[in-house]
């Protein structure tokens, strides 16, 4: 006899817990549905006005008239979570919200009746209570998941073992309710409040993760405009008897890619571009020394070659993680088109004329930064009237699409030839526009630079 007592008491608890998670579980997913509102961040800020602690109050209460609700009966008694809701807003707003939501989830569960329920209406409005007090201990200070659970368990306790008999007595029927309903609330409870703070910890986390997220974002925008801002304006006409223009297009928000162009004198300009090893921000901080380097080495009674030699020796030295730089560098006579460049490791660029178009045969040159007594030579070549030359860096030709397919020199080739009697802000927007059709929705592997130069007639 006493054996089928046992089985069916263990079958009305394992049946209790069981409504009572699937009850829970519902309440868990609209938890995490609420804390993805966005106004739900304010409680993360801390950043509590009287209103939202009385609107906590009251959703929370809500949450304590379903824990209600939920109850399953046992032995007279309600197995229940309706001290969920006031500790969970204790814990997050402190004592008003806390008390509020209790107030509200005990008056309604006094209304109900039954032998157990001035106990435990007084119970709901002390949880809040408590859990309001451990937030003001807190002194804001995230609770972490376990301090939650053993709050909650510790209230739990307090409710089943010290309030009901206190308020009701401990009859036998107390008694046995007392038994029948404690694990339940206790593992119920403790698990829905530690479930609520693991969403809690976890939308902190996504949280912090964005803001640094938008912080180095915003860094990374600021260090994007101070390294365009390195670069001259992508055209500047100041004699009529040339046309240049460039563009850079970093694969990310700064890159390692460079150009420049400056007056040698009152005939002669330089043009540089350039290509560090890497992207990013490294690159763009060796980007950035090259460029400032460039312009402050280069002497009007020396060729590119020098330039090229004295600029090597610069980067070389203390660079210990070998990062290196490829240049091409052209002194162009305006007034007579004689151009004398030097190449350290880069791209070939293209002369472009009216009836052809040719990729220059260069030397061979190291790039900078490697080996600091490295050689450099100079070639030569004469724009005539109308003539362009065409820089650019392999982000160019090796662009790739979906197929994994390069861009490569002869789709290159093509386009120039197509864009060829056009002025050089427009070749480098036409090549531009064909490395766009080409790569499709495949996102931009390396950063791109054009410089164009044309002679006029």
């Amino acid at each position: 006899m006493v054996e089928m007592i046992n089985e069916m008491v263990n079958e009305v608890l394992n049946g209790t817990l069981s409504k009572l998670i699937e009850n829970i579980s519902i309440l868990m997913i609209l938890a995490y549905l609420m804390t993805r509102i966005s106004s739900f961040g304010d409680l993360l800020n801390r950043s509590f006005s009287l209103k939202n602690r009385l609107f906590l109050g009251f959703a929370f209460g809500v949450v304590s008239i379903y824990g209600t609700l939920s109850s399953v009966q046992i032995f007279g008694g309600l197995a229940n979570f309706r001290d969920l809701g006031p500790t969970i807003a204790g814990l997050l707003a402190g004592p008003v919200a806390g008390g509020l939501a209790g107030l509200i989830g005990g008056v309604h569960r006094y209304f109900l009746g039954g032998i157990t329920g001035p106990p435990c209406s007084v119970a709901s409005i002390l949880a809040g209570l408590i859990a309001g007090c451990f937030y003001l201990w807190k002194r804001g200070r995230i609770v972490r998941i376990w301090e939650a659970a053993l709050l909650m368990i510790g209230i739990e306790l307090l409710h089943i073992l010290v309030i009901t008999p206190l308020m009701v007595g401990t009859s036998d029927e107390v008694l046995k309710i007392i038994r029948a309903v404690l694990m339940p609330m206790i593992l119920v409870n403790s698990a829905g409040i530690a479930i609520f703070f693991f969403i809690i910890h976890n939308l902190n986390r996504e949280r912090l993760i964005e803001a640094e997220k938008q912080r180095m974002d915003s860094e990374l925008h600021i260090a994007h405009e101070i390294q365009m801002g390195m670069l001259p304006a992508p055209m500047t006409p100041r004699d009529s008897r040339y046309d240049i223009y460039a563009v850079m297009k970093p694969a990310k928000e700064v890159g390692g890619d460079l150009y420049n162009f400056f007056a040698l004198d009152g005939d002669r300009l330089c043009l540089v571009i350039g290509d560090v090893a890497g992207k990013g921000v490294s690159a763009s901080l060796h980007m950035a020394i090259t460029q400032k380097l460039l312009k402050a080495l280069a002497r009007v009674d020396e060729g590119p070659a020098a330039l090229l030699g004295r600029l090597n020796r610069e980067l070389c030295e203390g660079n210990e993680t070998m990062t290196f730089v490829t240049i091409f560098v052209a002194f162009s006579d305006i007034r007579t088109g004689e151009t004398v460049f030097s190449n350290g490791g880069h791209n070939p660029p293209y002369l472009i004329s009216r009836g052809d178009v040719s990729r220059l045969v260069l030397e061979s040159g190291v790039a900078l930064g490697i080996l600091e007594n490295a050689v450099y030579t100079e070639q030569r070549l004469k724009l005539l009237p109308g003539d362009t030359l065409y820089l650019y860096t392999d982000g160019v030709n090796e662009a790739m699409n979906g197929r994994e397919e390069l861009f490569d020199y002869n789709r290159l080739n093509a386009s120039l030839s197509r864009l060829r009697a056009l002025t050089p802000e427009a070749i480098c927007q036409g090549v531009l526009d064909d490395l766009a059709h080409f790569v499709g929705q495949n996102e931009q592997s390396d950063d791109i630079t054009m410089l164009a130069l044309r002679l006029n007639k």
